[in-house]
Formats: C-alpha cells, structure tokens, sequence
C-alpha cells in the first residue's frame, strides 16, 4: 500500500504541479462572477422566460440569462 501511495504522489508532482505553474489561468475561473458579472444568476432552475448558459459553481446550479 506504501508503494501506491508513493507512485501516486510521484505522479501527482510530475503532471499536475507542473500544469498549474504553466497554466494557472485554467484553475482560477470563478463561475457564479463570470455569471454576475455578464447580468446572470445562478439557480437550480431556469424559467421559460430565461436562458441557461454554464453550469454556476456545482453541476446542479445554473447561470440563466433573461432573453
């Protein structure tokens, strides 16, 4: 089990430590403010009258835009 443990650590240091450095960009976007910010709000439904662009923070919630 210490052997699995150590490969996945040894892993995790060789590919995602280094992406992050290279590309922090992709690891940063806060949805629900991108959301705010282009006149949205996040719901777990959207209306009839309301159109649903991206997933808010988790799967459930949705950003929904007035048409």
């Amino acid at each position: 089990m210490k052997i699995h443990l150590f490969f996945f650590i040894l892993l995790f240091g060789v590919t995602i430590l280094p992406a992050r450095k290279k590309f922090p960009q992709y690891g940063s976007v806060d949805m629900r403010r991108e959301c705010v910010k282009g006149n949205g709000r996040c719901k777990n439904q959207c209306h009839a009258s309301e159109v649903r662009i991206a997933y808010c923070i988790r799967p459930g919630s949705l950003c929904c835009l007035q048409k």
